[in-house]
C-alpha cells in the first residue's frame, strides 16, 4: 500500500512541472555565447573530471561567476570558449554555498564580459543562456513573478516557470541582453535566481564568516587576496596558520607583486623562502624591507629574528651571509637607533642565551633589574641565566622572589609556573614547609584543577616537613583519584605507622596487596605493624614474604624484634 501511494504522490506532485518555454533565442544570444558565456571543467587531484557547466565573465580582465557545486572538491578547472581554447582558472575570489556562488579569475588576457543590470520589474520577461559549442538556437525563457529583497541591498527572483536544472549557476538575461541574476536550482513550477549584484559582491575576506569560510575550504584551487592592502595584510597572517607551504608561497608572491612598496610583504616571504633554502632570495627581500621599512629600529630588530631563527633551526645548513655576528650587527643597530626601547636589549640577551654566552646575557638582565623596564619576564629570564651558570638554589630562589613580587599582591594563574619552579628549588635545600606553601598556592592559581600526582608530590613535601596529618589527607585525596594505585596506599599505611596508627597501617598495606602482590614494602610495613600489635607469627611470615621479594630491611626487623623462631 505504502508503495502505490509514493507513486501516486510523484506523480502528482513531479510530472505536472512545467519548464520555462524554449522560444527562439534573442539575437543577442548568440553574441553572449561567442564570448562571454563559456563551458567550466573541474578535476580533482588526480586530473580526473569531477563536474562540468556554464560560467561567464563579469568583467574584462578573466573574473568569472558560476555554480559553486562545479568547485567543491576541486583541485582545478578550466573554461572552454565556444572556439574549443582552454584557459585555467588562476584562483579563486569568493564563494557561498548557500546560494551556490563562485567568483574565480580566468588566465585569460581579455575577456568579453556581459552588461549587468541590477534592476528588472515584477513581470518582466527574462531568458536563461548555457554554454553551446554550436550556439543555441533556442533558450528557455520566464518571467520574474515576484522579488524579494534580501540583506544589503541585494534580491533574490521568483520566475514564473521552472528552468531546467542544467541551467543552474548560467545567467539570466532581461529581454535588452542584460544580466539581472543567476539561475539557482528550481522547485516544483517556480524558477529562481539570485540577483547578479550579490554574485559580483563575493570576494575574499581577511576574517570570513563560517559559511564562505566552509565554501572557500572546500574548493582547493588557489584563493587570492582581498580587496584591501590592509585586509590583504590580516588575510595573509591568518592562512599563514592554515594553508599549505605551495598556497603560502603564493599567496605572498601575489602581495609583494601587488603592494610592491609594502614593506611587510618582504618580510613575511623570507620566512617561506629560508624553509626552501632559497637563501640569497630571501636575503633580498630582508634587504628590501629594511629599506621600505619606516621604522628602522624594529626592523633591524625583526630582521635580527629571522635570522637568528634560521640560526637555532637550521643550524647544519650553511649561508655565508648568516652567523651570530650578522645578528648582533642587526640588534645593536636597533639599539642604536632606540636605546630606551628594552625589547632589543632583551634581544641582545636571548641571542647571547642562545650562544651560551650566560654571563654576558645576565649581565644585561641585572641592568634592565635595577631600571624602571624590570619586569616578572626579565626577572624570570635572570633566573635562567643563573641555572644556566650552576648558581646556588639560594641565588635562583632569591629571581623567582623578585619575580613573583613584581606581579603585586594578587598573583595572576600565569604565574603558576613561577610558583611551582620555587617550590621545588625550596624542596632542593630542605625548605619543605615553603615548598607546600607554593603547592597551596600553584593549586589556588590554576584554579584547584589538579590530578593524584600533584597530591601524592604535596604529601612527600608533607612528610619531610613532618606535616603528618596533611600528609595522610593528601595521600587520601590522590587514592580518590586514583585508588588502584598502590604507590598510593603503601605510602599511606608507612605515614600511619609512623604516628602509630597501627590498624589504620595494617588497612592501607592489605589493599596495596590486594592491588599488587610483589611490592616487597607493603608487606615489610604489614608486618613490622603486626609485630608491634602482638601478631608475631603472621608478623614474621609477612616479613619473610617481604625479604623473598627482594627487600633488604625485613630481617633486620626479625632480628630486632623475634630473638625467637616460636615467639608469639
Amino acid at each position: 500500500m505504502n508503495k502505490f501511494l509514493l507513486i501516486f504522490i510523484y506523480c502528482t506532485f513531479f510530472t505536472d512541472i512545467v519548464f520555462a518555454q524554449e522560444v527562439k533565442a534573442p539575437k543577442w544570444v548568440g553574441k553572449v555565447q561567442k564570448g562571454s558565456v563559456f563551458s567550466v571543467v573541474s578535476y580533482d587531484k588526480d586530473k580526473n573530471m569531477l563536474q562540468s557547466g556554464t560560467g561567464f565573465y563579469i568583467d574584462a580582465n578573466g573574473m568569472a561567476l558560476a555554480d559553486y557545486n562545479l568547485f567543491k572538491g576541486a583541485y582545478s578547472a578550466v573554461v572552454i570558449d565556444m572556439k574549443g581554447k582552454k584557459y585555467d582558472v588562476s584562483k579563486i575570489m569568493g564563494a557561498d554555498d548557500m546560494y551556490s556562488l563562485v567568483k574565480f579569475k580566468v588566465n585569460v588576457n581579455k575577456s568579453i564580459p556581459v552588461t549587468t543590470n541590477a534592476n528588472i520589474e515584477k513581470g518582466g520577461e527574462v531568458y536563461a543562456v548555457k554554454f553551446s559549442q554550436t550556439g543555441s538556437a533556442t533558450c528557455p525563457r520566464s518571467a520574474v513573478s515576484e522579488i524579494s529583497p534580501l540583506d544589503s541591498g541585494f534580491v533574490y527572483y521568483t520566475l514564473s516557470d521552472s528552468i531546467s536544472e542544467e541551467y543552474t549557476g548560467a545567467p539570466l538575461f532581461n529581454a535588452v541582453g542584460e544580466v539581472v541574476g543567476i539561475v539557482q536550482p528550481s522547485i516544483l513550477n517556480n524558477g529562481y535566481a539570485i540577483g547578479v549584484k550579490y554574485a559580483e559582491n563575493l570576494k575574499i575576506e581577511a576574517i570570513t564568516n563560517r559559511s564562505s569560510s566552509a565554501a572557500l575550504n572546500n574548493i582547493k584551487i588557489y584563493k587570492g587576496l582581498p580587496d584591501t592592502m590592509e585586509e590583504a595584510l590580516v588575510y595573509v597572517f591568518f592562512q599563514s596558520k592554515s594553508a599549505d607551504n605551495d598556497e603560502y608561497m603564493a599567496l605572498l608572491n601575489e602581495f609583494v607583486e601587488t603592494y610592491p612598496q609594502n614593506a611587510e610583504g618582504y618580510l613575511k616571504r623570507a620566512t617561506p623562502l629560508i624553509d626552501l633554502h632559497r637563501f640569497d632570495e630571501a636575503e633580498r627581500d630582508l634587504q628590501t624591507y629594511l629599506t621600505l621599512a619606516e621604522d628602522k629600529a624594529k626592523a633591524n630588530s625583526n630582521v635580527a629574528e629571522v635570522v637568528f631563527t634560521k640560526l637555532r633551526l637550521m643550524a647544519d645548513v650553511e649561508y655565508d651571509k648568516w652567523d651570530y655576528p650578522t645578528v648582533h650587527g642587526y640588534v645593536d643597530k636597533a639599539i642604536s637607533l632606540a636605546p630606551e626601547n628594552v625589547d632589543y636589549q632583551i634581544q641582545k640577551a636571548q641571542v647571547l642565551m642562545n650562544q651560551k654566552e650566560y654571563g654576558s646575557a645576565l649581565e644585561i638582565y641585572d641592568k634592565i633589574n635595577t631600571g624602571k623596564d624590570k619586569s616578572p619576564g626579565t626577572f624570570y629570564a635572570a633566573f635562567l641565566a643563573h641555572e644556566a651558570l650552576g648558581d646556588t638554589a639560594t641565588v635562583k630562589i632569591a629571581m623567582l622572589d623578585s619575580a613573583l613580587v613584581m606581579y603585586g599582591d594578587t598573583l595572576p594563574s600565569s604565574a603558576s609556573t613561577l610558583v611551582m619552579l620555587r617550590a621545588r628549588l625550596c624542596e632542593s635545600v630542605g625548605k619543605y614547609r615553603e615548598a607546600v606553601r607554593d603547592f597551596n598556592t600553584y593549586s589556588s592559581l590554576i584554579g584547584n584543577q589538579v590530578n593524584d600526582n600533584f597530591y601524592y608530590d604535596r604529601s612527600q613535601l608533607e612528610l619531610k616537613g613532618r606535616m603528618y596529618q596533611q600528609c595522610l589527607d593528601d595521600l587520601e585525596s590522590a587514592i580518590k583519584l586514583n585508588p588502584r594505585e598502590p604507590l598510593y596506599h603503601v605510602e599511606k599505611s608507612g605515614v600511619h605507622l609512623r604516628v602509630n596508627q597501627l590498624d589504620e597501617c595494617i588497612e592501607e598495606a592489605k589493599k596495596c596487596i590486594e592491588l599488587d602482590d610483589k611490592l616487597f614494602d607493603a608487606y615489610r610495613i604489614l608486618g613490622y605493624a603486626q609485630i608491634q600489635k602482638g601478631d608475631n607469627v603472621n608478623g614474621r611470615k609477612n616479613l619473610e614474604k617481604a625479604i623473598s621479594l627482594g627487600d633488604t630491611s625485613a630481617q633486620e626487623i626479625i632480628d630486632t624484634y623475634l630473638k625467637s623462631t616460636n615467639s608469639k
